[in-house]
């Protein structure tokens, strides 16, 4: 009886992988291709390729467990760099929750709208993904909501951030509007490493589409203001960097583009550029950096017009074909990739 018992346990214990895992599904993306700027540096790259798992499971009626976990893959020498998602919660007619590291708030809404390009392009200071968060979102008819509290328990507060995002689609039937915020207050040590120092972070965001046959055009506007308390000019501090120190900075940033298809040709294309106006107080020396070793407190102001266009073409059974060329309008070179992306 006692190995009658024994065996019915193990076989119930080994049961129980197989009915969660066949809830589950494995997805992946392997991106690779090659890359060129204009410095005439050319070679292999990895174009954000990953892997993941995700599912649910039945908890009670109405009731139902979520979890992901994606991971960053360098499709170039195999390597996994870093983690993209983890996280677990709880969904039903009340929205769902998730606990973890998660896409953030102000990017799922603001830039669902305006990041289509395809490698070079930008959201400005939505943030992608967010660690040690407790995020909330439902959708009501056509308004979708998204709510995001950032926790960090290494550090000496219960509130590290928030963010809000929420979208109105069916604008004029094939449009939709999105406005977001977020304020952060994270750990930062921009000039030198070892004074403790926080990084504030505090963005507006506004954007919307409107669909003509197959091509979409959008515009977007934000707005962000950033306070760095690490950032102060000490001669001869060790740690010093020449990538430039703001102290206390705005952006505001325009944003437009078109994307769509070539009828049935199974092309499709993408062209966004951005009006970046960048002005503050931060740290400047000889060299024209915002700071170095010796370096002067100094206002500033700049501007700049980046751009992206990139073509993809989908070749069937889950690979497509991309290209796109970015100019950043700035010191940074102009690049452009092509690669093949295969998604499972």
């Amino acid at each position: 009886m006692r190995n009658l018992l024994t065996v019915s346990l193990l076989g119930l214990l080994l049961s129980i992988p197989s009915v969660v895992f066949a809830q589950a599904s494995w997805y992946g993306s392997i991106r690779t291709g090659i890359e060129s700027d204009d410095s005439n540096n050319t070679g292999v790259a990895d174009f954000a390729s990953r892997w993941g798992i995700r599912g649910s499971s039945e908890v009670s009626e109405g009731l139902t467990a979520v979890y992901r976990y994606e991971r960053s893959i360098d499709s170039s020498d195999a390597s996994e760099p870093d983690g993209r998602l983890s996280y677990v919660g709880l969904s039903g007619g009340f929205g769902t929750v998730t606990i973890g590291q998660v896409w953030g708030a102000a990017y799922n809404h603001f830039g669902g709208i305006v990041d289509q390009a395809l490698w070079y392009g930008s959201t400005g200071e939505t943030g992608l993904r967010f660690a040690d968060a407790v995020s909330y979102s439902v959708s009501v008819g056509n308004v979708s909501l998204q709510a995001d509290a950032i926790m960090d328990q290494s550090r000496d507060k219960t509130g590290d951030g928030f963010a809000f995002g929420a979208t109105l689609g069916g604008v004029m039937e094939t449009g939709s509007i999105a406005i977001a915020y977020r304020n952060t207050e994270l750990d930062s040590s921009s000039y030198k490493p070892s004074v403790p120092a926080t990084d504030k972070v505090s963005s507006s965001f506004v954007a919307g589409s409107y669909s003509i046959g197959d091509m979409t055009v959008f515009l977007g506007y934000s707005q962000d203001s950033k306070d760095d308390t690490g950032c102060v000019a000490v001669a001869g501090t060790a740690g010093a960097t020449t990538d430039g120190c703001i102290a206390d900075g705005k952006t505001k940033t325009s944003f437009a583009g078109v994307y769509g298809g070539v009828g049935d040709t199974g092309v499709n294309y993408v062209f966004t550029m951005r009006n970046e106006k960048l002005s503050g107080d931060g740290f400047q020396g000889d060299d024209d950096t915002y700071l170095t070793q010796n370096g002067t407190e100094t206002e500033f102001s700049e501007k700049s017009t980046p751009w992206t266009l990139g073509l993809s073409r989908s070749l069937g059974g889950g690979a497509t074909l991309n290209f796109e060329h970015g100019e950043p309008d700035s010191d940074d070179d102009s690049s452009t990739g092509i690669w093949l992306q295969v998604d499972f």
